[in-house]
C-alpha cells in the first residue's frame, strides 16, 4: 500500500499529537463564514479533505480581536474572540476526527494587512506605515494596546485547547501584526518595541510565552512563520534563522511552519503564492535551512501538488510534513487515492488561481476550476447512482461537455459524447498554446481518461443538427457547444488584417506592429501579447478596463505585468479602439477625444456570443434539455466545468 510513498504516508508526532501521514492543508481562506464564525459549509469542507485521507488540517487564518480585517466580507472571515467558538470547534474537530485525521487553527491579527473598518477604524500596526494596496494610514499601537493584543492571543489558543482542537499555530507570517514588528521595513518605533533586532522580537517573546502559559505544557503549539521576508528593505534568512532557534525556546515550541514573504508587497506576494508560471517548490529551501538548525519538526508549503515530489522532499530530510493546500482543494481524496493505488485519478491542481484566489478577490469564496463540488459539500453529496437509468447524448466536447460527460455516466447513464473537431478540450486546447498556460491541458488530459474509465462513448468529428440528435433516442441531451467569435461593430472591423484572439491561437498570420482590442479583461488579450511580444511582435494592448488584466487575480496579474513590460508591450487602459483602417487604428479616450495607431495587423479579444440555434431547435423535443457552459452565456472555464458538474448531477 505504501510501496513509492513510505515517508509522505508514515505518521509523525508533533507535541501531544501523532498524525497519520505526511500531508497537511495549512490555512487558507474560504469566505464560508457567517458573521465571523465557523459554518455548516466549513464543516463538510473540511471532512472531506479528513475522509480523503490527509493527515493535518489547520483551520484558516482566525482573528484574535475585533480589529478590521478585510472589506465587504469581513463576516466571512473567522474570529475567535469569546467562549461563543467552543461548539463549533467542538464540531468541527468531532467531523475531522471521526475521518482519522487532526485539526489545527491558525491565529492571526492582520496589523496593516487590511482595510480600514466600515466605521472607519483604521489598521493597527507598529508604525504609521500602510501596505502598498490598501494605502490606509495604520493607527500606531501604545503600550497598552499591545498588551491587550498579546492577552488576547492567549485567550484566543486557551479556547483552541479547550474547543477540543488538537492544536494552535500562531501566525508570524506574510506580514501579519507580529511579523511587521520583527521587520525593519515596517517597525520604526523609538520604543522598547522598535530599533534593535532583541527589541523588534520583543512582542513575538511576549505573545510565545503567554501562549505557552495559557494552553500548558501539553498542548500542541506551534508558529506559521516567514524565514525570508522577500523584500529589499526586510530581514533576510539569516536573520529568519535566529529568530526561529529564539521562538522555539521562548514558546516550547513543538513545530514550524515555514513560508516566507509579506502580503504587504505585491511581488512578494506573487512569490510566496506561486502562480501557475512559478517554479515548483520555491519555497522548500527556506524550510530546509530551518531544519537544519532547530530540532523541532518544520513544515514545509508552497507550489506542492505532486505526491512524487512530496515524497522527495521528505525523503531528502528537506522538511517533515509537506503543505499541499491547493493540492487538496483541487482533490480532496490525494491520500486515499495514493493509498488505494489510483493516483492516475488525482486532479493535480495547475495553480491556475482562478476559483481560489480569484473567486475570493471576485464574490468572497472559494471553490476549484475544475472541482466544482469543492465548497459545494454542504450542498453536493458524494456522486450517487441514478435510480433510473437514461441514455444520455452530449454535444460538444470541450470542458463543459467533458464533465457533464463525466458526471453523468458515474452516476450509471449511458452516455454518447460527440465533439465535431478532431481531439477534445475546446479552446483550452488553444489556450494552452500561450507561454506559461500549458498546464491547463492536465484539466482536458484528467477528463479525457475519467470519461474514458466510465465508459462513455467518443464519437469526434461528429457534428449533430436536432433530427440527429433526434435519431439517437436520448432522454437527456446536454448541449456543450461553446461559443463562437464576435467582432464588435466598428468601422473596419471585416478588413482582411483584422482576426480574433482565437484565430491568432489557431495559426493567423499577422505582421510586424500588432494592435490588441481588449474588452474581455481576462487572460485572453495578456496570454495573445505575451505569445506574440516572444515572437518578435511589436504589440500594443488597448483595453477598456482600469488597468490591462484586470480582472486577472492579483497574484497572477502582478508577474503577469511584469512580464509584458519586460517584453515592451506597450499597455494602454482606459481607451477603446473605435475605429479601423489600413494602416492603422483610431483609440478613444475617456475625455472623447481620439489619436492614430499605427497597426499592420489589429487582433480583437471579446468573449464571443452564445449560439443556442441547436437548443432551439430542440426545444420541448426531448424529455431533458440542458445548455451548459458558453453556450448558454460566454463565460469563463470554471462556470463550463461548474454547469457541466451541475447538469450530469441533475439528470
Amino acid at each position: 500500500m505504501t510501496t513509492g510513498f513510505p515517508h509522505l504516508l508514515s505518521p509523525l508526532t508533533i507535541g501531544q499529537v501523532t498524525v497519520r501521514n505526511r500531508a497537511f492543508s495549512s490555512a487558507h481562506g474560504t469566505g464560508f463564514g457567517n458573521n465571523g464564525q465557523l459554518t455548516e459549509r466549513h464543516i463538510e469542507y473540511h471532512r472531506a479533505r479528513a475522509r480523503g485521507g490527509i493527515g493535518l488540517i489547520v483551520i484558516e487564518a482566525t482573528s484574535i480581536d475585533d480589529s478590521p480585517i478585510g472589506a465587504g466580507v469581513s463576516g466571512a472571515n473567522l474570529r475567535n474572540t469569546s467562549d461563543a467558538v467552543l461548539p463549533l470547534y467542538g464540531r468541527i474537530a468531532d467531523a475531522v476526527h471521526a475521518e482519522g485525521a487532526k485539526i489545527f487553527c491558525l491565529l492571526s491579527h492582520s496589523g496593516r494587512n487590511t482595510v480600514m473598518g466600515s466605521q472607519g477604524q483604521p489598521p493597527l500596526a507598529p508604525s504609521a506605515i500602510p501596505m502598498d494596496r490598501t494605502r490606509d494610514i495604520p493607527h500606531e499601537l501604545e503600550r497598552e494596546e499591545i498588551a491587550a493584543i498579546v492577552s488576547a492571543f492567549a485567550a484566543a489558543a486557551r479556547r483552541c485547547r479547550d474547543g477540543g482542537l488538537d492544536g494552535v499555530e500562531l501566525s508570524f507570517t506574510h506580514g501579519n501584526l507580529v511579523q511587521q514588528f520583527l521587520s525593519p521595513a515596517s517597525n520604526k518605533r523609538d520604543d522598547e518595541y522598535g530599533g534593535s533586532t532583541e527589541n523588534r522580537l520583543r512582542l513575538a517573546r511576549e505573545v510565545l510565552q503567554a501562549v505557552r502559559t495559557a494552553v500548558g505544557p501539553h498542548f500542541t503549539f506551534g508558529i506559521r512563520y516567514s524565514a525570508d521576508e522577500l523584500i529589499a528593505d526586510g530581514y533576510r534568512l539569516e536573520d529568519g534563522i535566529g529568530f526561529a532557534q529564539k521562538m522555539v525556546e521562548w514558546g516550547s515550541l513543538d513545530f514550524l511552519d515555514v513560508s516566507a514573504g509579506t502580503n504587504s508587497n505585491m511581488w512578494s506576494r506573487s512569490i510566496h503564492y506561486p502562480t501557475i508560471a512559478s517554479p515548483p517548490r520555491p519555497l522548500v529551501p527556506l524550510a530546509q535551512a530551518v531544519r537544519a538548525a532547530v530540532r523541532v519538526p518544520v513544515f514545509c508549503i508552497g507550489k506542492l501538488a505532486d505526491p512524487a515530489e512530496a515524497e522527495a522532499i521528505l525523503a531528502a530530510g528537506e522538511a517533515d510534513m509537506v503543505g499541499m493546500t491547493r493540492a487538496h482543494i483541487a482533490e480532496p481524496a490525494i491520500i486515499r487515492k495514493l493509498m488505494e493505488g489510483r493516483s492516475d485519478d488525482i486532479r493535480t491542481c495547475i495553480y491556475c488561481n482562478e476559483s481560489c484566489f480569484g473567486r475570493q478577490q471576485r464574490v468572497g469564496d472559494i471553490t476549484c476550476v475544475y472541482n466544482p463540488r469543492t465548497g459545494r459539500e454542504y450542498i453536493w453529496p458524494a456522486l450517487q447512482s441514478a435510480t433510473r437509468k437514461r441514455r444520455v447524448v452530449v454535444v460538444g466536447g470541450g470542458p463543459a461537455g467533458l464533465e457533464a460527460a463525466r458526471v453523468a455516466a458515474r452516476r450509471g447513464h449511458a452516455v454518447e459524447l460527440h465533439e465535431r473537431s478532431d481531439a477534445l478540450g475546446g479552446q483550452v486546447l488553444a489556450l494552452a498554446r500561450t507561454p506559461y498556460r500549458k498546464g491547463y491541458l492536465r484539466i482536458i488530459e484528467w477528463l479525457t481518461a475519467q470519461i474514458a474509465k466510465q465508459g462513455v462513448d467518443v464519437r469526434l468529428g461528429s457534428e449533430l443538427d436536432a433530427d440527429q440528435v433526434l435519431a439517437r433516442e436520448p432522454d437527456a441531451v446536454v448541449l456543450a457547444t461553446g461559443a463562437a467569435d464576435t467582432m464588435p461593430e466598428m468601422p473596419g472591423a471585416d478588413l482582411p488584417h483584422v482576426v480574433t484572439a482565437r484565430q491568432v491561437l489557431a495559426g493567423a498570420n499577422l505582421g510586424k506592429r500588432v494592435v490588441i482590442g481588449d474588452w474581455d479583461g481576462r487572460h485572453m488579450a495578456t496570454s495573445v501579447a505575451e505569445l506574440l511580444a516572444e515572437r518578435g511582435h511589436e504589440v500594443t494592448i488597448v483595453s477598456s478596463t482600469f488597468f490591462v488584466g484586470m480582472d486577472i487575480d492579483l497574484l497572477t496579474w502582478r508577474p503577469v505585468y511584469e512580464r509584458l513590460m519586460n517584453l515592451g508591450v506597450h499597455m494602454q487602459p482606459m481607451e477603446e479602439l473605435s475605429a479601423i483602417g489600413e494602416s492603422g487604428v483610431t483609440v478613444t479616450r475617456l475625455n472623447h477625444t481620439s489619436y492614430d495607431v499605427a497597426a499592420d495587423s489589429v487582433v480583437l479579444c471579446s468573449r464571443g456570443h452564445a449560439d443556442r440555434s441547436l437548443y432551439r431547435h430542440l426545444l420541448d423535443r426531448v424529455p431533458v434539455l440542458k445548455t451548459i457552459g458558453d453556450a448558454w452565456a460566454p463565460r469563463q472555464l470554471e462556470q463550463a466545468i461548474f454547469e457541466g458538474a451541475r447538469a450530469g448531477r441533475e439528470i
